[in-house]
């Protein structure tokens, strides 16, 4: 499938503002009045940040752009506002942390690119070969005793092979993204399913290290 994201930001449709109920864009503040305005309930994250639909933003420009957000939108700046006014900073104040969330992690954000691209399943298709590879590694989890000496070298071992899955699979979903090979919706949300296991296996592997440095956790 061809350009899988083509099409999918969504467009600010124009609102009347609350405060001096003339028209305007969807957005931050009205165009007349300059009041800040109610953040839009289902409004795409990457036209809240000013990007393009991408699984590889430029990570730099897109926390910049969470980064102004958070400095125009900040209730310190709306302290001395009307009630409406500061009600709505918090609110915004909480929807860029959350976009922020989603946005910056390549787990969170797969997800969300599938779910605007269409998918709506909880989960891909089970995947046998996936399967068997799920088994040897929770093998190979279960083998390590944290008291045994060589309990860090085995662990380390494991954590740089899970990484390398985990850098492949996000390689992988970019490319699908980008619409190279087999880019259906479903063999994406298969690979976004591995790089979400590898996340959690990491994260097993990070606890079991703490309890091999330190035997009374």
């Amino acid at each position: 499938m061809r350009r899988i994201l083509q099409g999918v930001m969504i467009a600010n449709a124009p609102m009347l503002c609350w405060s001096c109920r003339g028209p305007t864009p969807a957005g931050l503040f009205c165009a007349t009045c300059r009041t800040i305005l109610p953040p839009v309930a289902g409004e795409d994250l990457f036209g809240l940040f000013d990007i393009a639909p991408t699984f590889e933003p430029d990570l730099t420009i897109l926390e910049k752009r969470y980064r102004d957000l958070q400095k125009q939108l900040h209730p310190d700046f709306f302290a001395h506002c009307s009630g409406t006014e500061r009600r709505l900073s918090l609110e915004w104040t909480t929807r860029i942390n959350e976009a922020w969330q989603t946005m910056s992690d390549p787990v969170t954000r797969a997800g969300y690119l599938l779910r605007l691209a269409g998918w709506h399943a909880e989960r891909p298709a089970v995947d046998p070969e996936f399967l068997e590879e799920v088994m040897e590694l929770r093998e190979a989890l279960e083998e390590v005793d944290p008291r045994a000496p060589d309990a860090i070298s085995r662990l380390m071992s494991l954590k740089t092979a899970a990484r390398i899955r985990l850098e492949f699979e996000i390689t992988r979903i970019g490319e699908l993204f980008r619409g190279n090979g087999d880019s259906s919706l479903g063999e994406i949300a298969k690979h976004v399913d591995r790089m979400r296991y590898h996340r959690r296996y990491l994260e097993e592997l990070d606890r079991l290290e703490d309890r091999a440095f330190d035997p009374d956790m």
